[in-house]
């Protein structure tokens, strides 16, 4: 692992006597899984891996990892479909299942005829949908509010069936197998035309992986030779083939006015196909291709214009031509995968079935005055404390740690897992605590530290997947018992969605929730009464944060909105409603959605936020500039846009591991707003409480890139 503490300025140049030390670490080795499946609707992109988790996005402001549904070894996902808000999917083990977007877990599943299934469609009215099997069955389920009830099977085919397509009347299903493509009339069961492909290799049979069907009956497959081919459905002839890549074409996307195709595979060349009309005929063209993935592409979608692509090397890339854009979004695991231990400098980092616990480096004292851009030695490397695996690699929904650092929780599909973490004397301990019995599981989990009140023991709060708040009272003898539970029966929480984000105030009283329905709720923990509830806004909160030194509550929003709320007065801050006047146009028209808050003690009218690259300040003694003027960029002192690419980060050698303590720029601009691009993929940005000092966990495309299987081999000249 390549351990690189650096730093650099994130302050304004009105505070460039005030140093920051930033650990800028590198050791989360996150392991990128293959995208297999994707599926499309209404502002919602599902998206399966290779670890069979399937993720939920959200594009309808700023494209970001809404749900996650927990993968498992036994699982498998071939496929994936909407219908009318609900999720399908299919694989290997032979199911049909639908999920509880909710509980985030499967809800019900529907056995298919003979075996594993390999791929799934839905028809246009949404009242059917179709699986095909190993065994060459198609299966069809009548699609009710109750759930899916079996419809009919069809004639056995020979061979798998690997790819299906419904005609838009819903009469008509196309399937695609080994060296056939069939056209099935639905009523009947029976399979009405036959196409025969060729072979490249008369020992070799011809796979076709994808196919898709017109309103006028044009059938276009996708096979193992890296023929894109079209096809008359009524007469069962061949009109045209491409041989546009030199691999297995693996995807096909049509879209929705039928005039666009795009093709993907094992070549990871994107090629663009247009239909134009020549008289009364109607051909398609070849037409722009582009390379945006490095790795196989598995799976393609439409959402309007813009083309969402996904493969082996993990990353979600949405372009779209003409106009020329892409935008790539990495592997990073859903926030928040990296906790904080303040009062003992260590890190809890979250991987998919283990936990780490790190211990951060300390840098030795200068004999020089310091200035910006400065490196400083270390005197303590980091060092790993813990590693915890779950039991039997069960995937880990959520995970915290207090503080204090000497209690560690996580929490599994089925069970919760809480642990005394003693360390004393250079000796570590740990200890397993008994939770209640009302303890199931939990979606988020939070410690609430009452500094104030050091008699008080740490306390847990669960948010639960029947959307109710537990707060659990944690005691390191063993014994810990339900304090309170806040739920919709009580009127004490109105949630209509899943938890997903949570914070506490500094004295430990208040705690603030939020759901994807735009729910941001303030809770009481002493009188177990909501304190205040936000005004309800059109797009949901991606990040939170209770301000360390004042009742201040920061919310960032999916378009970028940020507000700032007086929690004593209930109502929004002055700042606030000048902020959502005077936002800048780069800031909402950025790509990315905020990952975390947070603030730096020495400097309370500075507000810290981060997304995947992008580090961002607002200095609220700063005045406003227009809405259209460029944000400054602090790392050089200049003005710069936003969709410039980042700048380099020079990082020392790993016999030079050091700490790098800067100052912000002098920029010509005395905007509040401020931003760096000193990291590419940044996990994580916080500050320690001792002020002055600051965290970045980043996760660098190098090391995703040594997980990858290596890529299709192409001949270049001179190679």
């Amino acid at each position: 692992m390549n351990n690189l503490p650096t730093a650099f300025a994130i302050i304004s140049r009105k505070m460039d006597k005030n140093l920051f030390k930033i650990h800028s670490t590198r050791f989360y080795d996150v392991e990128p899984k293959a995208i297999h499946s994707m599926a499309y609707e209404s502002n919602r992109l599902a998206l399966s891996r290779s670890d069979n988790s399937i993720e939920i996005w959200n594009l309808e402001h700023s494209p970001h990892i809404e749900k996650l549904i927990p993968g498992s070894p036994e699982g498998s996902i071939e496929a994936l479909v909407w219908s009318k808000g609900r999720l399908f999917s299919t694989g290997l083990h032979g199911f049909v299942v639908e999920y509880d977007l909710v509980a985030l877990s499967p809800k019900a599943s529907y056995a298919v005829t003979s075996g594993s299934a390999w791929c799934l469609a839905v028809n246009k009215e949404h009242t059917h949908l179709a699986a095909g099997s190993e065994e060459g069955y198609v299966c069809l389920f009548e699609i009710f509010e109750e759930g899916l009830m079996y419809y009919k099977v069809f004639d056995k085919q020979e061979g798998r069936i690997l790819s299906l397509s419904w005609h838009s009347s819903g009469d008509f299903i196309v399937t695609g197998s080994s060296n056939a493509i069939r056209v099935w009339n639905v009523k009947t069961g029976h399979a009405v035309n036959r196409l025969s492909l060729g072979r490249a290799d008369s020992f070799k049979e011809t796979l076709v992986w994808c196919v898709c069907i017109t309103d006028d009956f044009v059938i276009i497959s996708g096979d193992s030779r890296g023929m894109t081919s079209f096809w008359n459905g009524k007469l069962g002839t061949l009109i045209d083939e491409v041989n546009a890549h030199k691999a297995d074409v693996l995807c096909l996307c049509l879209s929705e006015d039928q005039k666009t195709l795009y093709s993907a595979g094992v070549d990871p060349v994107i090629v663009l196909f247009a239909r134009v009309t020549a008289g009364v005929r109607n051909q398609w063209i070849r037409s722009v291709q582009r390379a945006i993935h490095s790795h196989d592409v598995r799976s393609l979608a439409l959402a309007g214009s813009k083309l969402i692509s996904g493969g082996v090397d993990a990353y979600l890339c949405i372009s779209s031509y003409p106009p020329k854009a892409l935008n790539r979004y990495p592997p990073l695991p859903q926030a928040p995968c990296v906790q904080m231990a303040q009062g003992k400098r260590q890190l809890l980092l979250r991987y998919p079935t283990s936990l780490d616990v790190w211990q951060l480096g300390a840098a030795a004292p200068s004999g020089h005055q310091l200035s910006a851009n400065t490196f400083l030695k270390l005197s303590q490397e980091p060092a790993r404390l813990l590693q915890l695996k779950a039991k039997d690699d069960e995937w880990i929904v959520c995970a915290t740690v207090s503080p204090g650092g000497d209690y560690v929780a996580y929490a599994t599909e089925s069970n919760v897992y809480i642990y005394h973490f003693i360390q004393s004397a250079g000796t570590l301990q740990l200890k397993k605590l008994v939770p209640p019995e009302d303890v199931g599981t939990c979606h988020r989990m939070m410690f609430i530290h009452h500094p104030t009140e050091p008699d008080l023991s740490a306390r847990l709060l669960l948010a639960t997947p029947k959307l109710t708040l537990q707060l659990v009272d944690v005691g390191s003898s063993g014994s810990m018992k339900m304090v309170h539970t806040f739920s919709r029966e009580s009127g004490q929480l109105t949630m209509d969605d899943c938890i997903h984000l949570m914070d506490c105030s500094a004295d430990g009283r208040l705690a603030v929730v939020a759901d994807h329905t735009s729910n941001v709720v303030i809770l009481d923990l002493k009188s177990y009464k909501v304190h205040a509830t936000l005004p309800r806004y059109k797009s949901h909160p991606t990040a939170l944060a209770f301000h360390p030194s004042s009742h201040l509550l920061v919310v960032s929003y999916a378009d970028h909105k940020i507000v700032e709320y007086d929690v004593i007065r209930r109502q929004y801050t002055p700042f606030s409603k000048k902020l959502s006047e005077k936002l800048p146009v780069q800031w909402l028209s950025r790509s990315c959605a905020v990952r975390h808050i947070t603030f730096d003690v020495r400097h309370p009218d500075v507000i810290i936020l981060h997304d995947d690259s992008v580090i961002y300040t607002i200095d609220k003694n700063k005045e406003f500039s227009e809405p259209d003027a460029k944000i400054t960029k602090f790392d050089t002192g200049t003005e710069d846009s936003l969709d410039a690419p980042p700048a380099a980060l020079k990082a020392p050698s790993a016999q030079q591991q050091k700490l790098n303590s800067t100052a912000a720029g002098s920029g010509p601009s005395s905007s509040c707003f401020g931003m760096s691009k000193k990291y590419k993929h940044l996990a994580y940005f916080g500050a320690l409480d001792v002020g002055g000092e600051l965290v970045a966990v980043e996760v660098s495309p190098l090391a995703l890139e040594k997980h990858l299987p290596p890529a299709l081999y192409k001949k270049r000249f001179g190679v």
